[in-house]
């Protein structure tokens, strides 16, 4: 599949995505409507780029660790690690664990790596890829992560925001160690 193909198929895939979940109102936050939508999008353009050039001068894997003497393997490496960091982006909107977020780049890039390795696409199934995809998406984790209380209000970052005060003042929560009377 070209890149372009993969670029048609991604914008329509999130319109449609769009489409049915804002009829549908599921899920519920609207953000996660737009991170579903911008998922695909992400996704059929990893595709696109993966499947729809070749490359890997021959070989079917590659266990060598990276080589840092050599340009090619270090810009490998960074456009492999940019090409996931909107997936870490988009797992911390959605506010998923740190873990989660390594295990889906991790389990991500080994789906890709797999089926390079299986349908002999040309490419060459690479431990470094595996390791540059998932530091991109904890690095665009990160990025969220540290973003993520300039975007929300006070309230929501603060520790025990989601209390509420009854009118009578107190909150609603028993203190440790006390017995309800009654």
């Amino acid at each position: 599949m070209s890149f372009g193909t993969a670029l048609i198929v991604g914008l329509i895939g999130s319109a449609l995505i769009l489409a049915i979940t804002w009829t549908a109102g599921l899920p519920r936050r609207a953000s996660h409507r737009v991170v579903a939508a911008t998922g695909w999008l992400w996704a059929a353009g990893v595709v696109g780029l993966t499947f729809g050039t070749q490359s890997g001068g021959g070989q079917a894997a590659n266990a060598a660790l990276l080589d840092l003497s050599n340009p090619a393997d270090r810009t490998d490496f960074l456009l492999n690690t940019t090409m996931f960091v909107p997936c870490g982006i988009l797992l911390g909107v959605v506010r998923t664990r740190p873990w989660a977020a390594g295990a889906v780049g991790l389990l991500a890039s080994a789906a890709i790596e797999t089926t390079q390795y299986t349908t002999g696409s040309g490419r060459t199934a690479d431990i470094n890829d595996l390791l540059a995809n998932t530091a991109g998406c904890l690095a665009g984790y990160a990025c969220a992560a540290a973003l993520a209380p300039m975007t929300r209000s006070p309230a929501v970052c603060r520790p025990g925001a989601g209390i509420h005060r009854h009118r009578t003042g107190t909150t609603g929560r028993r203190r440790p160690g006390r017995r309800r009377r009654g």
